[in-house]
């Protein structure tokens, strides 16, 4: 299986896919919505790198994208538990919510985290509560976001200058 796999290549060939491994993830957003597995995996990928490629055992390889391998299916998880928080911060992302209501954005995101932590570590037994608040919460920021968006794009003085000069 997977360690008959890591055997036959060599140890640079090995590094190079656990560095591509860990690409992959980080361009699957697992930095947050699976952080401790993809900070473990680094971690790992940090160790061999220090140490030296040569010396790596293909276990460590191999533990590597195991590990990567899991945060996978946390995403999935987290995906299917939190999708509609997860579409409302794609949203205020997409309305920069960020630079408008940064305290607001930034208490979303971290309530929103702590919701991720507790599928990833397996207790997410009772984060209804928690997702129902922050559903709302998130609710009222995108609601605010727009309004703010609609009301100053429609000013005047926040209009293109090109456009009020009537060129």
């Amino acid at each position: 299986g997977e360690l008959a796999l890591h055997e036959s290549l060599s140890k640079k060939d090995n590094l190079a896919k656990l560095e591509e491994h860990l690409k992959e993830a980080a361009n699957y957003n697992m930095p947050f919505l699976a952080p401790r597995h993809y900070r473990e995996a680094l971690e790992l990928l940090k160790d061999i790198q220090n140490s030296s490629p040569r010396d790596a055992s293909i276990y460590e390889f191999a533990k590597g994208d195991a590990i990567l391998d899991k945060g996978d299916a946390v995403i999935d998880k987290v995906k299917s538990q939190l999708g509609k928080e997860l579409d409302l911060k794609e949203l205020l992302d997409n309305l920069k919510a960020d630079e408008i209501y940064p305290w607001q954005y930034k208490a979303n995101i971290n309530a929103l985290a702590k919701l991720i932590e507790k599928i990833e570590l397996g207790r997410a037994g009772n984060i209804e509560r928690g997702k129902q608040g922050l559903k709302e919460n998130m609710q009222q920021l995108y609601d605010k976001t727009v309004e703010y968006t609609a009301t100053h794009a429609s000013h005047p003085d926040n209009r293109d200058p090109m456009e009020k000069i009537g060129k």
